[in-house]
């Protein structure tokens, strides 16, 4: 599996540049969506310009792909109701459960946890570093919300009592589809038709929208997950290579076997509405590569069918 991490990308305030062919289409201007009376009906097929055109990218990558987009006035949905793997993005819903019981407790967010050897998993660079083999939840989450650190994922899953957690976290706010059931990095073995460890782009933008926008885990749990995703330093392939403009991304990317690459967030540009934004991606092919682009040009396309007049 591809590494998730990218340690050389900044990890402060993530300003973002949207492409130049949606800038030319007036992203975050009022003029693009205003003809719109409210969220145009969910594109469950491959029925309007945006959806056509990731039908001609699937079929120019062998790539398939799921998305969804949605603004205050519109929403594009492709393939938004198929099971895909989930890989790392699990990473938000294991810290925002943990915000949601504890988010006030200073105490337990400064409390060291201890690991060793033993519990080091692949793609761990930050836990892997460690000289002290403990780290408190405030790190850990830090970690594996920045920097996709898979062993501090696994502790922060054992902090909620193992993978079941996410699965009932996930269907408490509303996300029926969504599951997880191993840890890392089995999780991230993604073999064709397996529904475990898998959810929608539906669900995810459900989840994603319900924890950074509407504070369903509550205010300052919201707060605190913007604060790390807007961080985040593993998507500078992936949405961000997409984007032209100066706006903002709180994102989550995931990675695995069989071509598996995957990035979800928000976006934020100055005195618009955000934008939920969800790509996931698979093959079932077991030698494909992860192919960054697919995710880049996706998010080129929907942003496009999003902010058309």
């Amino acid at each position: 599996m591809t590494a998730d991490t990218d340690l050389t990308a900044p990890s402060r305030r993530a300003l973002l540049r949207w492409g130049s062919a949606t800038a030319a289409a007036g992203l975050f201007g009022s003029a693009a969506l205003t003809a719109c009376a409210g969220p145009e009906p969910a594109r469950t097929d491959p029925t309007g310009p945006g959806s056509d055109a990731l039908v001609r990218l699937e079929e120019d990558t062998g790539v398939r792909i799921g998305a969804v987009g949605i603004t205050a006035d519109a929403r594009v949905d492709h393939r938004a109701e198929e099971a895909f793997p989930m890989c790392s993005l699990f990473k938000v819903l294991a810290v925002a459960a943990l915000l949601r019981e504890r988010a006030y407790d200073d105490a337990y967010w400064a409390e060291p946890i201890p690991f060793g050897p033993a519990d080091l998993v692949e793609d761990s660079p930050v836990t892997s570093a460690s000289t002290t083999w403990a780290m408190s939840p405030t790190t850990l989450a830090d970690a594996a919300l920045r920097f996709s650190d898979n062993t501090a994922g696994n502790l922060l899953l054992a902090q909620l009592g193992g993978p079941d957690a996410i699965t009932t976290f996930a269907a408490d706010l509303g996300a029926a589809s969504t599951r997880l059931d191993r840890w890392e990095p089995e999780l991230n073995e993604a073999a064709p038709g397996d529904v475990r460890d898998t959810s929608t782009p539906s669900d995810i933008a459900l989840l994603y929208r319900a924890l950074l926008l509407e504070d369903r885990a509550g205010a300052l749990s919201g707060a605190r997950l913007r604060a790390w995703m807007l961080r985040n330093t593993t998507s500078d392939a992936r949405i961000r290579a997409g984007l032209d403009g100066d706006v903002e991304l709180a994102d989550k990317t995931g990675a695995g076997r069989y071509g598996v690459v995957n990035d979800a967030g928000v976006l934020w540009g100055a005195g618009s509405d955000p934008i939920t934004l969800v790509i996931l991606t698979r093959t079932d092919d077991s030698a494909a590569v992860n192919d960054n682009e697919v995710v880049a040009e996706a998010t080129r396309i929907i942003i496009s069918e999003l902010t058309r007049g």
